[in-house]
């Protein structure tokens, strides 16, 4: 299905909550011409994808149930940019957690991110926005088990103790030593590198493990993130923790 028959299926239909009360989502209007230009200032390389604007103009966004206001409009409103310094907030769960649609720097279309707080992880939630609205369907259609179900109950908790996608930053300058010249900005080797270059659906890290303000810079067009390692304190040291 294309985005817009997506939309036309979501606009059209009758959906039941696990309360089992019917709901149908509330869509805004589509932006006209001059508000797609106005709004296309805030994007990186004032550009706005052909896909998005196709999107814009069918519809704002609308309110629904479980991630409360979808709006296609809201570049820069999340606010993380340590995570994703251009972004598009395309849901949240009301406790700060949020799905976002990453914006590259010449306004083209990254992946979909689930940013969770707590714990406080960075998952892959798909590789576009087409595959976003898909997995809409089946949440509204299936509201008890879904793929947005999966990504918000389980998969941060996986991601939380078993993520795999950090390195040490020495290693990781020995394998990848196009980033030297970047990640020798950082001085020392109080430094971890997260790497999703590769990353599959489900897969993240955990960067909240190593301490409040430790997630530092993205790199401007690669999916490595560059993080401070949390300092041990005084006993940590003594005992050798």
């Amino acid at each position: 299905m294309s985005n817009i028959e997506i939309l036309e299926t979501l606009k059209n239909s009758i959906f039941t909550d696990e309360d089992g009360e019917d709901y149908s989502l509330e869509f805004q209007d589509g932006l006209s011409d001059t508000e797609i230009s106005k709004l296309q200032t805030g994007f990186p390389s004032e550009t706005i994808d052909d896909e998005l604007i196709e999107i814009l103009k069918e519809t704002r966004g609308w309110d629904g149930y479980g991630l409360g206001n979808i709006d296609f409009s809201s570049i820069g409103q999340f606010g993380f940019t340590e995570l994703s310094p251009h972004s598009i907030s395309l849901g949240h769960d009301g406790f700060g957690n949020f799905w976002i649609l990453d914006i590259l720097n010449d306004g083209s279309l990254g992946h979909v991110y689930y940013a969770c707080h707590d714990p406080a992880v960075f998952i892959k939630y798909s590789d576009n926005l087409n595959e976003f609205l898909k997995s809409l369907i089946d949440f509204y259609e299936s509201p008890s088990e879904n793929y947005l179900n999966e990504i918000h109950d389980n998969v941060v908790f996986d991601v939380w103790q078993n993520g795999s996608n950090i390195h040490e930053k020495v290693d990781f300058i020995t394998n990848n030593n196009q980033f030297a010249d970047f990640l020798n900005e950082f001085e020392g080797d109080d430094w971890l590198i997260a790497d999703l270059r590769r990353s599959e659906n489900k897969d993240g890290f955990a960067w909240g493990k190593l301490g409040p303000n430790s997630l530092v810079k993205r790199h401007t067009t690669e999916l490595i993130w560059v993080i401070r390692k949390r300092k041990k304190g005084f006993l940590a040291r003594l005992f050798g923790k």
